[in-house]
């Protein structure tokens, strides 16, 4: 049996394909295609290329594939991504059964093992995605940039600048975020602060924004608290969405719930894991690190009605370790 799995985000489309005893006969990665910068036909046309690329590199025609899963940013957000996305994936590999899902649960399922818990992302955006073992499936967050994603780079970011804005105009006392900023831009004056941010953002790129939050970080090392208070909101902000997800799911009573995360806040460290882990356990959950990542969980999701989940396991541990080739 052989198995592909795609994780396509903001910034890359990976693919893998593996069979059954693990082998991993593809990994790499391509630049992002997404449904919203050229519409359906291109997007259409550059999956189509992409998976035809994979499948040259392994080696197989589309009809030797067992399934496929494509876990995809964007998916599910609205009737015309459903549709057009299907439709895509289903031109690349016509016959092939396909599921299709948001990105967020390819993340829990490299992260969990495909197994029940819950899985929280926060890079430019937020979102949470949990199975409870008993057919129950949500998602909480995500809702967008401009009215939430919460606890996410991006709502970091914003928070460092209006802690700026209202530093500058006497309602929070000056602290370190203040001058930093002030000579960060070069500023002569704070009022030309959001004009220059729109320059220095290129009129509000969400990643230039969300890239904003390493400023945040350092000032929160060099013991600003204010900065150092964003964290926490942040990691509070992360844990209601878990709150959110063990209200809504069914997860066994006898064992507490498993919490997972991934994205690039969390590659700050301890400065958003160590609170994240405190709001999770006053919930009476499980902080659990991810096993595997997207890439990884995509293939064993694609595997999973086929194989026992201890085999799943084995196929998503060989895809995750496997080196990634050049496109």
């Amino acid at each position: 049996m052989l198995f592909l799995g795609c994780d396509s985000g903001s910034t890359k489309i990976a693919f893998s394909v593996a069979d059954d005893s693990g082998r991993v006969l593809v990994k790499t990665e391509f630049p992002a295609i997404t449904l919203f910068r050229g519409g359906g036909p291109t997007y259409a046309a550059d999956m189509q290329r992409d998976v035809r690329s994979i499948l040259s590199r392994a080696g197989i025609e589309p009809g030797k594939l067992t399934s496929a899963a494509f876990g995809l940013t964007g998916y599910g957000e609205s009737v015309t991504s459903v549709e057009q996305m299907r439709s895509a994936v289903e031109g690349a590999l016509p016959g092939v059964p396909c599921i299709l899902a948001n990105d967020s649960v390819a993340g829990w399922s490299g992260a969990l093992k495909a197994s029940p818990g819950i899985h929280v992302v926060s890079g430019t955006g937020s979102v949470a995605y949990g199975e409870d073992g008993r057919g129950g499936a949500e998602r909480a967050g995500g809702w967008s940039l401009d009215y939430g994603d919460e606890g996410s780079c991006f709502w970091i970011a914003v928070q460092g600048f209006n802690a700026f804005f209202r530093q500058a105009d006497g309602r929070m006392p000056r602290t370190l975020l203040y001058d930093y900023i002030m000579d960060l831009f070069h500023l002569s004056d704070p009022l030309f602060f959001p004009g220059t941010l729109e320059e220095w953002t290129h009129e509000g790129s969400a990643d230039q924004v969300a890239a904003f939050q390493r400023h945040v970080l350092k000032l929160a090392q060099l013991g600003d608290p204010v900065a150092q208070s964003i964290y926490d909101r942040a990691a509070q902000q992360l844990s209601l969405l878990v709150s959110a997800l063990k209200s809504r799911l069914h997860f066994d009573e006898d064992r507490p719930v498993r919490v997972s995360w991934s994205g690039g806040l969390f590659r700050t460290g301890e400065w958003i894991l160590t609170p994240f882990r405190k709001y999770i356990e006053a919930l009476g959950c499980e902080p659990t690190p991810p096993a595997y990542g997207p890439l990884a969980g995509a293939v064993g999701y694609a595997a999973r009605s086929s194989l026992s989940p201890d085999r799943v396991s084995a196929i998503m541990a060989a895809v995750d370790s496997a080196p990634s080739s050049e496109p």
